[in-house]
């Protein structure tokens, strides 16, 4: 127990921390993308699906757990940034320096983003704070909250669906960094795979990122309606 605490407290011990509690949110993102792609097939299953989460016993203490590795996410990356601003300079890092920082600065402004796309998505369709009213208190043929609906009407405005596929762009370049940080934290990054890690990094992210923007833009082309 006490070689666990003391690996938590030294550098790659958190980043071996941060790796994990990444590849959680990672999971949950990919899982969020799945049931979300059910408005493909049709207001039903969207609908049971929606029902469904809001109505299981783990809803809440899932939640909980998600914060909890969204905080821990949080606070490890704040403290490697700080470690690293303090213990290494662009100087050092030779020729490689300059490409070194801005990956680093990448990670702090794109996990921002992350953030913001966080609030606003919560906002928008969970808490119904940007566009309240009828979009949250229509019920479907079958008595269910008509989460489809809501989701379509929601996009009908022009400024939301903008800033939604900008924020998510954001959110595509901090997942192809958490990719790529934890393969070289698990030691997989080898010098050897370099370009099929970065490759597998890039998919990854942008399958989800394509995945999450189709949902708007198909709203808007009227392919879900």
């Amino acid at each position: 127990m006490f070689r666990l605490i003391h690996l938590f407290r030294t550098s790659i011990g958190r980043k071996l921390v941060m790796a994990l509690s990444g590849v959680v949110l990672l999971l949950f993102v990919v899982g969020h993308l799945i049931g979300n792609m059910t408005i493909f097939i049709g207001p039903t299953l969207l609908n049971s699906y929606a029902h469904w989460l809001q109505h299981s016993v783990m809803l809440w203490p899932f939640r909980f757990v998600m914060l909890f590795f969204v905080a821990l996410h949080i606070v490890m990356g704040v403290t490697l940034a700080r470690e690293n601003q303090q213990t290494a300079t662009v100087g050092s890092k030779g020729s490689n320096g300059f490409v070194w920082a801005i990956r680093k600065q990448q990670m702090v402004w794109s996990g921002t983003v992350v953030l913001l796309f966080l609030f606003f998505h919560l906002a928008h369709l969970t808490l119904g704070m940007v566009d309240a009213g009828e979009l949250f208190s229509r019920l479907d043929s079958n008595q269910m909250a008509d989460v489809y609906w809501r989701v379509v009407a929601g996009f009908q405005t022009p400024w939301i669906t903008i800033l939604y596929i900008l924020l998510m762009g954001g959110v595509g370049l901090h997942l192809s960094h958490v990719v790529r940080g934890l393969l070289q934290t698990l030691g997989f990054y080898h010098e050897n795979y370099l370009s099929l890690w970065r490759y597998l990094s890039w998919g990854l992210s942008g399958v989800v990122t394509l995945g999450f923007i189709a949902i708007p833009l198909a709203v808007v082309g009227g392919v879900v309606q």
